[in-house]
């Protein structure tokens, strides 16, 4: 079966954003009293949505008000410092401008807020490559949730098959979403996903550069 669509996740699969991520966490939760999270630590919440991060992140502890006012900190700061340290990965640029030469077209999918991924998008100049775009949008329905595909993402791409599509991410939230949605996955191991967890769920393909997704894709479409 070819590849007709690519779906790319953000954070640890296209960029580097976790030094501007575990910036900005231990910043914030450090203004309302809760310990500065270890770059491990939050490495761990990478792919979770930012209420799910900080709840893991102070143990449970952050709650009601408290939570909004930590999200608010570090949403300023991430806007502040954290965005301006994002970083392509080497040959993400290149890799998506040849899945893009194939004529194949590109959606890029993260947890993050919608707002937030399309000006990160802008900033790092992959706009034009891109396709289709959804963050968190607080109407949409989020990874691994299968109904992201289904009633977010499939309405939008009119005549793909799920079988048809690839799922490019490196944690075990992208890669049990290809499995709840029925598309194939391709575990981005150069990111900040947990080994043995994205393992155990048996992605299809497993990346170590992601210089390599172009000649996968090639190899699948040929038949080879």
């Amino acid at each position: 079966m070819p590849i007709t669509t690519a779906i790319f996740d953000f954070d640890g699969t296209i960029a580097s954003s976790l030094e501007g991520i575990h910036l900005c966490y231990q910043e914030a939760l450090a203004r309302h009293g809760y310990s500065e999270p270890l770059l491990e630590d939050v490495r761990q919440t990478v792919g979770l949505t930012l209420e799910e991060s900080v709840r893991r992140l102070t143990d449970g502890q952050c709650e009601g008000n408290q939570m909004e006012e930590v999200l608010n900190s570090y949403r300023a700061l991430y806007m502040e410092k954290g965005r301006a340290m994002a970083a392509l990965f080497p040959g993400a640029m290149e890799a998506l401008s040849a899945v893009k030469g194939m004529g194949i077209p590109i959606a890029l999918v993260s947890n993050k807020s919608d707002k937030g991924l399309r000006r990160l998008a802008a900033q790092l100049s992959i706009e034009p490559f891109v396709d289709l775009m959804q963050g968190d949008d607080n109407e949409s329905f989020r990874k691994p949730d299968a109904r992201l595909y289904t009633e977010n993402l499939a309405p939008r791409l009119p005549g793909t098959l799920a079988s048809e599509i690839l799922m490019i991410g490196d944690t075990h939230t992208d890669l049990l979403f290809a499995r709840n949605a029925g598309l194939r996955s391709c575990w981005a191991a150069y990111g900040y996903g947990d080994q043995a967890a994205c393992r155990a769920l048996k992605p299809e393909f497993t990346l170590e550069d992601i210089a390599q997704l172009p000649g996968v894709i090639r190899r699948l479409n040929s038949g080879e």
